[in-house]
């Protein structure tokens, strides 16, 4: 009679290291003390009179749900008292403007102008006021560590960054374009990085699915001596975010002159014309429509050689208007996609430093930020110079200028920097991917 051994099927567990949170896996019945292979933090597992860890984890769908974690208090506490400022300072924008609608609106009344223009400024700083007014309420639950509040204000963030962007007029609306971006990007992660989301819910999901790739783990050291060409890549990084603020903030990116005077200086949103007396500047905007109200009123009943004409100008200014706002949405976009950049960069100098320790995958989408950033950025920075040169009206019809003296037109300054470093940068990031 032969006797065959009996496979013994062995269960396996997964479960969290309390110390570091890596994935551990263990027999189903295995018990006592044991030492983490990750971090060498040392726990107890099943042992009798001892169920807190093992009630704390919950293994479902592929997903671990524990209550054992790094808490953090001061993350509700940041994230909620900061959006609450940020709400308070748009109250107060908001009754200034209420009071600048009133005295608008005493002045519109006084003269007879018939305009309504005070009374839409207090209504837009009324939903202003209610808007900020919601907004804190919810930050104020945010820092208390409720998660459905931050949902709200990540939302409202969100919404004032769009708002930012769409209403840009001048470099003066670049710090809130930033502070609304600052906030939507924190309040984002807050709910989709796990270890923050477990400070507003008190549980901490990560995935168990043994077939892909462990998403948190730490199996190659990060800290390395930086390239020479990586520290040049930083710098110019930087002197690339300084010369997407400097196209932001550039009033002169083309220039009509006569007789070899300056007369008009076109920026993104302001034109400054130059007169015996001085110079005068006004925005694209109000020039289309004081020229379309001047149509209108002299050319009612029809078509004339002067109408013809007032009918030119006015295409001409909004033919400005048009590519002057392309050029101002993608270099807003350029900046975003740069700052993004030069983060990246700084996780990437503190990785490598030891300063910070970052997940292997997170490091490596870190990297191929850190490393093609500059490219994006030169690409976008290149596309919106190219398309503003195409399409700006430049001195415009023939007969557009009257007088003896001849009309020139030429490109500022900015536009040939930003061309050159938008195609001299990428050469360096070759290098620099090449040799990082």
């Amino acid at each position: 009679m032969v006797n065959y051994p009996i496979a013994a099927t062995v269960f396996m567990v997964e479960i969290l290291c309390p110390h570091c949170e890596g994935e551990i896996e263990l027999d189903d019945d295995a018990s006592g003390e044991f030492a983490c292979p990750l971090c060498d933090g040392e726990f107890e597992w099943n042992v009798e009179g001892d169920e807190s860890f093992d009630d704390a984890v919950t293994d479902t769908d592929n997903r671990i749900e524990t209550m054992d974690f790094d808490e953090m208090p001061a993350v509700p506490k940041v994230a909620g008292i900061a959006f609450s400022i940020y709400m308070g300072i748009l109250i107060i924008g908001g009754i200034y403007g209420i009071i600048a609608g009133l005295y608008l609106s005493s002045v519109e009344s006084a003269i007879g102008t018939g305009t309504g223009f005070g009374a839409i400024f207090i209504i837009i700083s009324l939903i202003t006021i209610a808007l900020g007014t919601v907004g804190m309420g919810f930050g104020i639950k945010t820092a208390k560590g409720e998660f459905i509040p931050l949902i709200v204000i990540a939302c409202i963030s969100g919404l004032l960054f769009l708002f930012s962007i769409f209403g840009y007029e001048d470099a003066a609306d670049l710090p809130s374009i930033l502070i609304a971006l600052a906030f939507t990007v924190g309040n984002l992660c807050c709910i989709f990085v796990p270890i923050l989301k477990a400070q507003f819910t008190g549980v901490l999901v990560t995935r168990s699915d043994p077939n892909k790739p462990k998403k948190m783990v730490n199996e190659f050291d990060k800290t390395k001596s930086i390239h020479p060409l990586e520290w040049a890549g930083h710098g110019v990084s930087l002197v690339m975010l300084i010369i997407v603020i400097l196209c932001l903030t550039s009033s002169s990116w083309y220039t009509i002159s006569a007789g070899g005077d300056d007369i008009l200086t076109m920026g993104l949103s302001e034109v400054e014309l130059e007169q015996f007396w001085g110079s005068e500047s006004a925005t694209y905007s109000d020039i289309v429509e004081d020229e379309e109200d001047y149509y209108d009123a002299r050319c009612v009943e029809g078509s004339s050689a002067e109408c013809d004409q007032i009918k030119q100008t006015v295409d001409y200014w909004k033919s400005w208007k048009t590519s002057t706002l392309i050029l101002k949405v993608m270099l807003i976009i350029t900046l975003v996609v740069s700052i993004i950049g030069l983060i990246s960069r700084l996780a990437a100098i503190l990785a490598n430093t030891g300063l910070m320790n970052l997940p292997d995958k997170g490091y490596m989408v870190n990297d191929m930020i850190r490393k093609f950033s500059p490219i994006v950025v030169c690409l976008l920075l290149l596309i919106g110079v190219v398309i503003f040169m195409i399409i700006q009206p430049g001195l415009g019809p023939d007969e557009f200028w009257s007088g003896g003296e001849d009309v020139d037109g030429s490109f500022g300054a900015m536009v040939w920097i930003a061309l050159v470093f938008s195609m001299m940068v990428p050469i360096l990031s070759k290098f620099e991917i090449d040799y990082s």
